[in-house]
């Protein structure tokens, strides 16, 4: 065993060595970044919802949205059983690892085609890009989801072209990738595909079986946990329902934009912040982008020309044996194909994405005996990088974060074009001496770039924004359980937003968002919110968090602000200590009340 480790790290000695560097240039920005995310604390809806489903897991407390991607609230779950407590700087720091981790990742990725050089510039500019780097340590599922696929796809590729062994870890991987982030689960099309234009054998799909069941094993604490809170074990179809047929739904990120993310990529790229608030620093979309965005598009353009001109020169030397009745006859169905895959689009992912498969399948058929190397491995990278790009694209949900699960193929192309450069530039350019030691002029522009991306990035970090609303609301919470020592899960408390109430009272926050439309709105949200009958329960409190007015409503009473985020009391439970609204009294007071200020509200059925 000794031995064989030994061998292992003499035959990899170089990646090692390039890996550490990169490792060490990951800290170099990524501890700065965490630093500040402690300093902010939480600035993300979601990353409330991990933070309570993980204390749910670990038996500490309340969670929340049992059918949300499991593995990031195990893993926070197992931390805070460790420290015997809850904290909310677990979860910046998971993210940080995995972000590392994800990094490493591609650049074994790369490694398969491209030098040690190429391949850590590359995974450097995957690092630093604004939108990836904008999400690091702020503790959403992401950069998670996205590692998961990046060692998915590593390992598949190295179980089909090493050893079929691999594939007992590759597909478990695949399993809880696509349990962080359940977008990850679109890389199937992708690896179906590289698995049927390989034709694997007998022995392969034994291999495949195998991981499979063991696939299965590994995550069915989660599907059985489904299955108890949610009477289904399997909740997250049901997200893929609407986006077979791209239905339309009732959302904050509704955005039906095909080319939304194609018009926002230099911003994704590099951008610099351009206003002093954290939705501008985690949505590169409202930043300027800068001119290395510019740059290194053209890198991908390029590396995409080099692939085709690797293929057109192939077809360009053996023209003779290619041009033959059957392969027009193919290419000119393929074009028909391409044509409808186009003409999909905004339709139904499934069915672009299949036509496409379809169409660079074909194209395989036709090149494959031809001498295009690792022309399988150029396929595999152009279907994912397409496959991510038209799901995201078709959604009608749209945020800017959705956009992280395309920059690891975006990296690619760029690592391409990069590639066919340093060619070119070693090809015709002597090595430069450097105290006596030959050292290519590819290998020190390289240096000179990735000092200046991780000088940007670091740049990035300083400039975060100061103002965090959400500290406005830990700070409420704070003072509510100093105000009323008796909040227990039988006291209910309506927020507008929900979570972060969740999480800083360890209660169960419920939804309460009022429709401003009008003044009469007014009158009908403390009417939902206060009325205590056999469906309803009424509401001790309502923090409103999100209301540019605060209100006056009928029926509750101010009684802190901090900030943007104002805490109400139920005027009954205020005006009549250990008082409770199960009691008649109650019922009756809230009816005479609400009854008696309504028509100060206009017609309540929204007219004024």
């Amino acid at each position: 065993m000794i031995n064989e480790i030994k061998e292992f790290i003499d035959r990899n000695r170089l990646d090692i060595y390039y890996i550490l560097i990169l490792v060490a240039l990951l800290l170099i920005i990524s501890i700065p970044k965490l630093l500040v995310q402690y300093n902010a604390g939480i600035i993300n809806w979601d990353t409330y919802l991990y933070l309570e489903n993980g204390r749910l897991y670990a038996k500490m407390g309340w969670g929340d949205v049992p059918s949300i991607s499991p593995v990031l609230p195990l893993i926070l779950a197992k931390i805070f059983l460790i420290r015997g407590h809850t904290f909310q700087e677990a979860i910046f720091t998971v993210d940080v690892l995995f972000y590392i981790l994800g990094a490493i990742a591609l650049y074994l990725l790369l490694r398969y085609k491209f030098d040690y050089n190429t391949s850590l510039l590359a995974s450097i500019i995957y690092a630093t890009f604004t939108l990836l780097y904008s999400w690091v340590g702020i503790g959403g599922n992401d950069i998670i989801g996205v590692t998961g696929t990046i060692l998915t796809v590593y390992l598949i590729l190295i179980s089909n072209k090493y050893s079929n062994k691999f594939y007992l870890l590759a597909i478990p991987i695949a399993a809880y990738a696509f349990l962080s982030r359940y977008t990850a689960g679109v890389m199937i099309f992708a690896i179906l595909f590289f698995i049927i234009i390989n034709k694997i054998n007998l022995k392969e799909l034994k291999y495949m079986i195998a991981g499979s069941i063991l696939g299965v094993i590994s995550i069915s604490w989660f599907l059985y946990e489904f299955n108890k809170a949610l009477d289904t074990p399997f909740p997250f179809l049901g997200q893929f329902s609407g986006t077979v047929q791209n239905t339309p739904v009732l959302d904050s990120g509704y955005l039906p934009d095909n080319t939304y993310f194609l018009r926002n990529l230099p911003q994704y790229l590099s951008s610099h912040i351009n206003s002093n608030n954290f939705n501008s620093w985690v949505n590169p979309s409202f930043n300027d982008p800068s001119i290395i965005s510019y740059i290194l598009i053209i890198m991908m353009i390029i590396g995409f020309a080099a692939i085709v001109y690797k293929i057109f020169k192939a077809v360009r030397d053996n023209k003779e044996d290619f041009l033959q009745i059957k392969n027009i006859i193919l290419l000119a169905v393929l074009a028909i194909v391409a044509a409808v895959c186009i003409l999909t689009i905004g339709t139904s992912y499934i069915i672009t994405i299949l036509l496409f498969m379809v169409v660079l399948g074909g194209l395989y058929y036709l090149l494959k005996d031809y001498p295009i190397e690792k022309l399988d491995y150029e396929f595999l990278m152009i279907s994912l990088f397409v496959v991510y790009l038209v799901f995201q694209s078709i959604l009608s949900t749209k945020n800017d974060r959705y956009f992280i699960t395309v920059l690891p193929f975006i990296a690619y192309f760029i690592a391409c074009g990069v590639s066919w450069i340093y060619e070119l530039m070693d090809k015709h350019v002597s090595p430069l001496e450097v105290k006596k030691r030959s050292v290519k002029l590819s290998s020190i522009i390289s240096a000179i770039l990735i000092v200046f991306l991780i000088a940007n990035s670091l740049a990035y970090c300083y400039d975060t924004p100061t103002e965090n609303h959400y500290e406005d609301i830990e700070e409420a919470c704070s003072w509510l359980t100093g105000y009323d020592n008796n909040i227990t899960n039988q006291t209910i408390i309506v927020s507008d937003n929900w979570p972060a109430v969740t999480w800083y009272l360890n209660v169960y926050g419920q939804r309460g968002v009022l429709n401003v439309k009008n003044q009469s709105h007014y009158w009908l949200f403390s009417r939902d919110i206060l009325i205590q009958n056999e469906t309803n329960h009424a509401a001790t409190y309502y923090i409103d968090t999100h209301n540019d007015i605060k209100a006056d409503y009928p029926g509750l009473t101010k009684i802190y602000r901090t900030g943007d985020v104002v805490i109400y009391e139920n005027d009954y439970i205020l005006n009549n200590s250990n008082a409770t609204v199960e009691c008649d009294d109650y019922i009756n007071y809230i009816n005479n009340t609400l009854e008696s200020v309504k028509g100060n509200y206009g017609d309540v059925n929204g007219k004024l």
